[in-house]
């Protein structure tokens, strides 16, 4: 399955945008099954979607409670499952 992670905070430029990356790919090496693929943003918005493939909404959780949002930013998450597990 596909998480789709929203994060309402405005990061400042590049060197703090490599800083998340390397510290994205570091803890979710710590949690088997859950996997970064990419960072994307919302177009004049404050905003930021994190692409995660996780092997269960439970694997996510394990993972959030070691890399949650930055201090004062609301987040939330959105599960996109393939056909094959919707019809499961």
């Amino acid at each position: 399955m596909l998480v789709l992670k929203h994060v309402e905070y405005e990061i400042s430029g590049r060197g703090q945008l490599e800083s998340l990356i390397s510290h994205l790919r570091v803890t979710t090496s710590k949690v088997d099954g859950v996997t970064f693929n990419d960072i994307y943003f919302k177009k004049n918005e404050k905003e930021f979607i994190l692409f995660l493939e996780c092997g269960s909404e439970e694997k996510y959780l394990e993972w959030r409670e070691i890399c949650p949002p930055p201090p004062g930013a609301k987040d939330w998450y959105e599960v996109l499952m393939s056909k094959d597990e919707y019809f499961s």
